[in-house]
């Protein structure tokens, strides 16, 4: 028997196959491109016209990154910047809106999802933004130059970020995660334990030059599991570490947070989980190696593992001429002796850095 929606989808190819044997290759193409250029148009009047429909201010700036969890909770840090000069109306772009929940510096939707969610999105917002006379702002600070090799920043990312922004003086090297007081309720019971996170080669941007040693990160559980519990984040597909409870896979991105916001310790990689702990006041001991410098992305409340062998920081994403020698040196007694100095320390407030962005700077 064949069901409605598996004749639809036959039927769908049929048409589909007609089509392109009816039509050369360029000129189905060049049809493709029109229709999509038409959805574009109607997605960006819509858009403008949904404001005058819900009764709300059209944004008078626009910002959007792209897709990976780190950058857009950098553009918090941007967005709270934007709010300390004045700016209001001020809208978030994000494939990740849960970032922005509770945060009273930007309205934020998120990217339309088509032929291409990233193109169709600045297509739209570019539109948007010359029909009603809005800003749009796509931050970036490194920018690809050549194959697996990134354009390297001369100072800390949000810094540079906020440049690219329009902002000038001096600007906070913090990003934001507002949690409800029922989240952090929720997640009372990670108080004083250490949250670790091995391993970011599932996530969506992998980077192998951001890798540690799964060994080692067992190794640092197993020298210090008798006096600290310890909490796994992370994915399904991270290794497992021993003596640990697990979450890997099984948290979202606010309940992370809440976690992270109760634990005394955050320990792992430079990536998303780093910039997560930092919104939520956790001290951390992260493992950077000597793909990027600790002044480009990591914050002076840490202490930051990091190798000064001379290619670093090279900005590569997964190619090494070297064995990548920057992590191999950095030993399971180096995070140890640091995870112990960091837990001699209180469990203040965390120091933030400052940096100042003159007007040539933008």
């Amino acid at each position: 028997m064949i069901t409605a929606p598996v004749a639809a989808a036959a039927a769908g190819s049929w048409h589909r196959a007609l089509v392109k044997r009816a039509l050369p290759e360029p000129m189905l193409r060049a049809v493709r491109r029109r229709w999509e250029d038409l959805r574009d148009w109607v997605d960006t009047i819509v858009f403008g016209l949904g404001f005058a429909v819900m009764r709300k201010a059209r944004p008078a700036l626009v910002l959007y990154f792209g897709f990976a969890l780190g950058d857009d909770l950098l553009c918090t840090a941007v967005l709270r910047e934007m709010r300390r000069r004045g700016r209001d109306r001020l809208l978030m772009i994000s494939d990740h809106p849960d970032l922005f929940a509770g945060n009273p510096d930007a309205d934020v939707r998120p990217v339309w999802r088509r032929y291409s969610a990233y193109a169709s999105t600045v297509i739209i917002c570019r539109r948007f933004s010359r029909i009603w006379g809005a800003e749009f702002k796509q931050p970036e600070y490194a920018p690809p130059i050549a194959f697996d090799r990134r354009k390297v920043p001369t100072r800390h990312v949000i810094a540079e970020m906020c440049a690219g922004a329009g902002i000038t003086g001096a600007v906070s090297i913090k990003p934001y995660l507002v949690l409800a007081e029922q989240e952090k309720s929720a997640a009372a019971w990670a108080r004083d334990q250490i949250v670790i996170h091995s391993s970011g080669i599932a996530a969506r941007h992998p980077a192998q030059n951001k890798e540690w040693f799964p060994e080692r990160f067992q190794a640092v559980v197993d020298a210090l599991s008798g006096e600290f519990e310890f909490i796994q984040f992370g994915s399904f597909a991270d290794p497992p570490l021993r003596r640990t409870r697990d979450l890997r896979g099984a948290t979202s991105v606010r309940e992370a947070g809440a976690i992270l916001y109760h634990a005394r310790l955050f320990v792992g990689l430079e990536g998303f989980l780093m910039h997560l702990a930092r919104a939520v006041d956790c001290p951390a001991v992260v493992v950077f190696g000597g793909r990027v410098a600790p002044w480009q992305l990591g914050y002076v409340c840490n202490i930051n593992l990091y190798s000064e062998v001379p290619c670093a920081p090279c900005w590569r994403t997964s190619t090494c001429d070297f064995d990548r020698k920057c992590m191999s040196e950095i030993s399971v007694a180096d995070v140890v002796s640091a995870i112990r100095e960091m837990l001699r320390r209180p469990r203040n407030p965390l120091a933030v850095d400052t940096i100042e962005i003159g007007p040539a700077e933008r």
